[in-house]
């Protein structure tokens, strides 16, 4: 696409920070990373950024793609776990973030907040439509 910056990058008329390649995907640092490491996963050819008009396939091969860049991440980062998001905003070209995560134990915690509520009070949200 003319104007889309993420396939000026794949082109090369942008340059970029490439930490991994194959035939459908490349793997670039984040020029404004929320933290250290932070990779973006472009597809090469121009796809829509939202994953939920992808044909099967395509998801398919981004998400193993970003599966064995996270690995990289891990291994080179010495992160447990690197977090994964495909919100299909900011760019319309079919990308994936990667965030490595420090600061976490050996051993998986749950770590998420945890609220009084009962079920009837949150499926009230969704009944009223």
């Amino acid at each position: 696409m003319k104007n889309c910056i993420f396939c000026k990058i794949i082109s090369n008329e942008i340059d970029s920070a490439k930490i991994w390649e194959d035939n459908k995907f490349i793997a670039i640092l984040d020029i404004n990373p929320n933290t250290k490491g932070m990779n973006l996963v472009l597809s090469k050819e121009h796809y829509s950024s939202y994953a939920f008009d992808l044909q099967d396939d395509i998801l398919k091969d981004i998400i193993i793609a970003t599966k064995k860049i996270a690995k990289i991440l891990e291994k080179s980062l010495k992160v447990k776990r690197v977090a994964m998001v495909m919100e299909g905003m900011g760019i319309d070209h079919l990308h994936i973030k990667l965030y490595p995560l420090y600061g976490l134990k050996e051993k998986f915690e749950e770590i998420w907040q945890k609220i009084k509520s009962s079920l009837r009070n949150i499926m009230a949200i969704y009944l009223l439509n």
